[in-house]
């Protein structure tokens, strides 16, 4: 096989091996995350698999993070590439194309449920802005904190604020319906598990989300209500809510929930956050979660 292809791109056959598909050699550790996959490994007494042949690693490499095969002449290059970095080189050049941006939009967009008709029904127009915006963020590497909190903490039409789209895409709206899906996309945690006062604790950050029509047709404006924090409180000045670790913050009743558990859940350290999107990313990538199911934690 490799002997069949390096006469089609024309190259030496110097490079073909008796295995085509693996190097030769045990495969070192080349960063943490590495190290921490050896150790477990060794822990169960399993042997790394050889690295892969670079006619592996090509193929792969491209349809992971483009979703696209590569050319007869990308393959060429990157066989004839003596770079002993290459492999990184390449990742970092597919990271920067276009097709990055458009072929992981469409798993961001399975998550976040960005579909038009039935059950979701977003409508064209919310759906093009919503998929435009996920497909932008990815193209400028917008870190990954500050894109999940303007989702939660967006107001606005669908139609020209996108990340408010993440609160149309619910089948239930309800401050409990938001709840569960906002653990479950950000945090790989199903609270219908938990103890009631602690689902209702977490609920109670998004109990002032309300959504109202206008005149446009399918256009649907999303926002905080300071009436529904105000009627809870009576004649109190602040309220105190309840994180999901247990730690308690007072808010006035002007101050949008959500901005503070937004602020809570990105914080650095935060048990939940980073974990649930290296996991689902692991899961993207290998077809299975470090922990599975990616969204059960």
């Amino acid at each position: 096989m490799a002997i069949c292809l390096g006469l089609l791109l024309g190259l030496p056959i110097l490079w073909a091996s008796a295995n085509p598909f693996e190097l030769d050699g045990p495969a070192s550790t080349r960063g943490p995350v590495d190290e921490r996959v050896f150790r477990r490994l060794r822990q169960l007494g399993i042997s790394p698999a050889h690295p892969c042949s670079d006619a592996v690693f090509v193929r792969r490499a491209f349809l992971d993070v483009i979703g696209t095969l590569p050319t007869a002449q990308e393959t060429k290059n990157f066989l004839v590439d003596r770079n002993p970095d290459k492999r990184s080189r390449w990742i970092d050049r597919l990271l920067e194309r276009d097709e990055f941006a458009e072929y992981w939009a469409l798993k961001w967009c399975d998550l976040l449920r960005v579909k038009a008709e039935f059950p979701i029904n977003l409508w064209p127009n919310a759906v093009q802005a919503y998929h435009r915006w996920i497909r932008d963020c990815l193209r400028e590497n917008r870190p990954y904190d500050r894109f999940v909190r303007d989702m939660l903490t967006a107001s606005g039409s669908n139609f020209r604020v996108p990340p408010v789209n993440f609160y149309r895409a619910l089948q239930n709206r309800e401050p409990a319906g938001i709840a569960q899906t906002v653990a479950l996309t950000f945090m790989g945690t199903r609270i219908e598990k938990w103890p009631q006062t602690r689902q209702s604790d977490l609920t109670a950050f998004f109990s002032a989300v309300q959504f109202k029509k206008t005149t446009e047709w399918k256009e649907e404006i999303v926002f905080f209500d300071p009436s529904k924090t105000q009627a809870a409180l009576s004649s109190r000045l602040q309220w105190t809510a309840k994180f999901p670790d247990g730690a308690t913050i007072a808010l006035s009743p002007d101050r949008d929930p959500r901005e503070a558990f937004a602020d809570w859940l990105i914080a650095l350290g935060n048990p939940w956050f980073a974990r649930n999107i290296v996991n689902r990313i692991w899961c993207w990538l290998l077809g299975r979660g470090i922990i599975h199911e990616p969204d059960d934690l």
